[in-house]
Order: structure tokens, then C-alpha cells, then sequence
């Protein structure tokens, strides 16, 4: 290795190490024990020291001479700018000062560790312990920081604390059967006053102006070409979106001709799932329709499934239902040697009485087997344990979601293509999710610019896709923190048609060959891969 190859290893093992040790949730999420437990720092002074790494690191790569990398370098070093361009931007910008978001992330790394519990209760317990603790000083820490909360944000901030008060009944339930001891009482109770403070405190603060949640097109655009490796100008992908709307819609208008004259996809797909009986077994059925599809993809010889790891499909606890939607899939840390994903399912008929309400339940799974596809095999499971698997070591912590959304709309694809599944509603199903996520591009772009308001996108989503205004709201709330990500999800699963054309119709690869070199970079944008990992 030439000295400026030896010279980027550092950066990344100095810059990465320094990171993880100073976000203990992050380390947590990656799989690193040592980190379990903890919070870390909310302080102004912790977000200052963060943001001088970035800018320090920044500096450094900026004195390599960048022919003297190696491919697999240059997409770290990719990857690597591109996440601390990103997270400077957002510090120039007083993200902090406008997302009160510790509540959500409180939470998230609770539920992280209840799910843990039951396979290992005692480290569970003790990381639940510790978190509880450790809560009260990192909300007060966080709302000192948020000076002037974005309005859009702080709704969403106190729908999270409304809702705090289920996954604290969980905690209770599950500590009091794991050494319960008079201190847990007392955590939970400080935690929940926590919460309370925490809201207090950020609605007590002058909101920032209408729209400050949008980064605008020079940042957008920024992110378009070091998120998604897209060369793209923003006017080319709104023409882009508003062609493939086009195209979509009259796919799908021909996929529901079949079902007879002026039949819509809402109908047909209402239609299929109100004469679906899954039976009383419905854990059964997600086992069965999870290995039936793997199978189906195994037979086609369309990816190759990785060795040794586990996916489980498992009922969710008890006293956790109410905090998941119908299924939910939770993924192996990066660095964790035992690559368990789990597949949750949610049987809210177990909770009814009549048989009526049991099957209205069981129906709102209706379409096992596209879900399969997306979360299990081969989507985001089989994705993400082979990247998991990448020998570079940090490759594992950056996840485009170009990548790895794009490959499960691919994954999509795939089923409808290879006959996985040949249940006559499938194509329309299918059809009718891209078509929602094209929107997404234009609601995206058109939200993050400035030329949408919060309602004008909500509208959207109501007007071309029927969505209920409260689903409308739900989707525009995430919207507004991930500027790029929407819009991801259809743009990645174009790249992957692209690069199949070229691969595949061009040089005459196999399905398995293509669907094996994708995934062998980690979770990377496809135009990266297809600069720096082809001959």
C-alpha cells in the first residue's frame, strides 16, 4: 500500500473510531457491546467538538491525491465526504437548534433493546437499566439546544412524547419479570417526567419560520450528486418523475383492464384482500409465504443467497403490539458476529373476540408475498447480511438509501418478472406502490426547494394517490427531515433497470451475476459502483 493509501486508512480508522465513541447509540445500532447502555451528550459544547471533526476530517482528505487510491477507496472516500458534507451542512443551517428529535431517539434505542429482550433478557434488563437512567440528563441536555424548534418538527416531537407513555407501560412489564427491583419504579418515573419537561421546555421556545425545514435547491442538488450518485440537475428530475408518473400510471391502468371496465387498483386490490382468509394461523402463513419466496428466488437462480445467517419470523411480545405495525423487520448490526435479522409479525386478531373482527385483522396483511420480498429475501435481510460481510470494515456503516431502497423496489420487480408469485392481483399491487413512490420524487424535490408548502404536499398525496389526510401528513412529516430519501426510493430502482440493461441485455450477464456484483460494494449509490467497480 503507497503512502497516501496508508494515509486514508487512518483517516477513516481515526475519524470512525473518535465517532462511535462519542455516539454510543450509533456504536449500539452497529453492534458494539461496550456502548450499550448509553446516551451520550446533548451538549452544545459535544455538537461544536462534533462538528470540528467533520471539518478536520474534511481537510485531511482534501491533501490525498486521489489517483493514488484504490477502487474500493475512492468509494469509502465517496461515502465518507459525502456523510460529513451532509452533516456539515446541517450544522451550518442550526439543524440542532431546529429538531428537538432526542425524544424519538430515546425511544428508538429502548425499543432496540425490548427487542433484545427476548432472546436475552439479562442484557436487555441491564442496557434498559442503564438507558433509564442515563435519559433524564440527555433530554434536559438536548432541550437547551433546541432554541427554536422547526413547527412542523415539534409536532411530530409531541405526537413522539404522547405517545412515550405505551413503550414505557413495556418497559414496566418486561423489567418486572427480569430481577425487578424498588429502583425501576422510580427510573421509569423519572424518565416519563423527563419527557414531560423536554416537551415543556421546546413548546415553550419562539417557533422557527414557516418552512425552515427545507434545505433548498443548492443543498438538494448537492445531495442529489453525493446522496444518490446522480448527475442529474433538479429541472431533469422533475421531468424525470413527472415521465415516469406518466408511465406508470399507464402501465397500471392496463394491469386493471383485466379486471374489467373501470375497475381502479384501490377496488381491485380492496376486492382481493376482503376475499383472502389467511386462516387462524398467521405466523404460519408469513413462514410459509417467507420461504416460498426465498425458494422461488433460489430456483431462479436470481442472487445468491448468503451462508450461515438467520432470518426468524416471530410473533411481536405481547406487550409490545402496540408499538409496530403490521410486520416490521428488525436487521443485524453491522459488526455483530451472529447475522440474525427478525421478521415481526403483528397479529392484532389475537387481541379481538369475534370472528369478524379476528379476520379483519388477519386481512390487513393482505400481500405476504411482496412484503416477503421486500423485507426478507431477497431484500432488505439478504441485502444487508451480505454488506454486513463487506472485508472493509467502515464499508458497513454507510447506507445510501439510493442503494438499499432501490434494491427492494428492484426486488419487486423481480417477483412480478420471474413468476415468483402468480396471484393475478400481484402486477397491480406492485404497480399501484412504484406509482406512489414516483410522486415521491416530485413531493420531495418540490417540498425540500421551497416550492411546496407542508399542505400543498400533503394536497398532492391526497389528490394523486387517494391518501387519507392523516396518511398524507405521516408521509410529509418524515419527508421534511430526509431531504433525498423520498425521492430515493424510485430513482435507486431506475439506476438498478439501467445498470441491468447495460450489464445484463449489454454484456450478457446472468440475472445472478448482475444481482452478486450490486451487492458486493456494500450500500453504496450505483453510479459509484459502476465507475469504480467495473473493468
Amino acid at each position: 500500500m503507497n503512502p497516501t493509501a496508508t494515509q486514508f486508512e487512518s483517516i477513516l480508522d481515526r475519524y470512525f473510531e473518535a465517532h462511535l465513541a462519542d455516539h454510543p447509540v450509533t456504536a449500539t445500532y452497529a453492534g458494539i457491546r461496550d456502548a450499550e447502555g448509553h446516551l451520550g451528550s446533548a451538549t452544545a459544547a459535544f455538537v461544536a467538538r462534533q462538528e470540528k471533526r467533520r471539518q478536520k476530517t474534511l481537510a485531511e482528505l482534501d491533501t490525498l491525491n486521489p489517483r493514488d487510491l484504490a477502487n474500493e477507496q475512492h468509494l469509502d472516500r465517496l461515502a465518507l465526504r459525502a456523510q460529513l458534507l451532509r452533516e456539515c451542512e446541517d450544522h451550518a443551517r442550526g439543524f440542532h437548534h431546529l429538531y428537538p428529535g432526542a425524544p424519538e431517539t430515546a425511544l428508538s434505542v429502548l425499543l432496540h433493546e425490548l427487542q433484545r429482550g427476548d432472546d436475552e433478557p439479562a442484557r436487555a434488563a441491564r442496557n434498559l437499566r442503564s438507558l433509564l437512567r442515563e435519559l433524564p440528563r440527555h433530554l434536559a441536555e438536548d432541550a437547551t439546544v433546541v432554541t427554536q424548534p422547526e413547527r412542523v418538527w415539534r409536532k411530530t416531537m409531541q405526537q413522539t412524547c404522547a405517545g412515550a407513555g405505551s413503550l414505557f407501560d413495556a418497559l414496566a412489564t418486561f423489567l418486572k419479570t427480569h430481577d425487578p427491583a424498588p429502583s425501576d419504579a422510580r427510573a421509569l418515573a423519572a424518565a416519563r417526567r423527563a419527557f414531560t419537561d423536554y416537551e415543556a421546555a421546546v413548546n415553550a421556545r419562539p417557533l422557527a419560520p414557516a418552512g425552515s425545514f427545507a434545505v433548498g435547491p443548492a443543498i438538494l442538488q448537492r445531495r442529489v450528486r453525493d446522496q444518490l450518485g446522480l448527475d442529474y440537475s433538479l429541472a431533469e428530475i422533475e421531468s424525470l418523475a413527472q415521465g415516469e408518473v406518466a408511465r406508470i400510471g399507464a402501465l397500471l391502468a392496463a394491469a386493471c383492464a383485466k379486471f374489467g371496465r373501470g375497475k381502479t387498483a384501490d377496488q381491485i386490490i380492496h376486492d382481493a384482500r376482503a376475499n383472502w382468509n389467511p386462516g387462524d394461523d398467521l405466523l404460519g402463513v408469513y413462514r410459509t409465504e417467507t420461504a416460498r419466496v426465498a425458494d422461488g428466488f433460489k430456483a431462479a437462480r436470481a442472487v445468491t443467497f448468503p451462508q450461515g445467517d438467520e432470518l426468524q419470523v416471530r410473533p411481536v411480545p405481547e406487550f409490545m403490539r402496540h408499538l409496530y405495525p403490521t410486520a416490521a423487520y428488525s436487521q443485524p448490526s453491522a459488526f455483530e458476529k451472529r447475522q440474525r435479522g427478525i421478521f415481526w409479525v403483528n397479529d392484532l386478531s389475537l387481541t379481538k373476540t369475534t370472528a369478524a373482527e379476528k379476520l379483519a385483522e388477519r386481512q390487513q396483511h393482505f400481500g405476504i408475498s411482496l412484503t416477503s420480498a421486500h423485507e426478507a429475501y431477497p431484500g432488505h435481510h439478504l441485502q444487508f447480511v451480505t454488506a454486513n460481510r463487506h472485508p472493509r470494515k467502515w464499508r458497513r456503516l454507510f447506507a445510501h438509501a439510493v442503494f438499499y431502497e432501490g434494491w427492494t423496489l428492484w426486488c419487486e420487480q423481480m417477483m412480478v418478472d420471474l413468476n415468483i408469485d402468480r396471484s393475478p392481483w400481484l402486477r397491480v399491487q406492485q404497480l399501484h406502490d412504484a406509482l406512489w413512490r414516483c410522486h415521491r420524487i416530485l413531493v420531495d424535490l418540490r417540498l425540500q426547494t421551497g416550492r411546496y408548502t407542508y399542505d400543498q404536499a400533503a394536497r398532492h398525496l391526497q389528490k394523486h394517490l387517494g391518501f387519507t389526510a392523516a396518511r398524507s401528513e405521516a408521509e410529509i412529516n418524515w419527508y421534511s427531515a430526509a431531504p433525498s430519501v423520498p425521492m430515493s426510493y424510485w430513482l435507486g430502482r431506475l439506476e438498478n433497470e439501467r445498470l441491468h440493461r447495460r450489464l445484463v441485455l449489454g454484456r450478457g450477464w446472468t440475472l445472478q451475476q448482475f444481482n452478486d456484483w450490486l451487492l458486493s460494494f456494500g450500500t453504496l449509490p450505483q453510479a459509484w459502483l459502476e465507475k469504480y467497480g467495473l473493468d
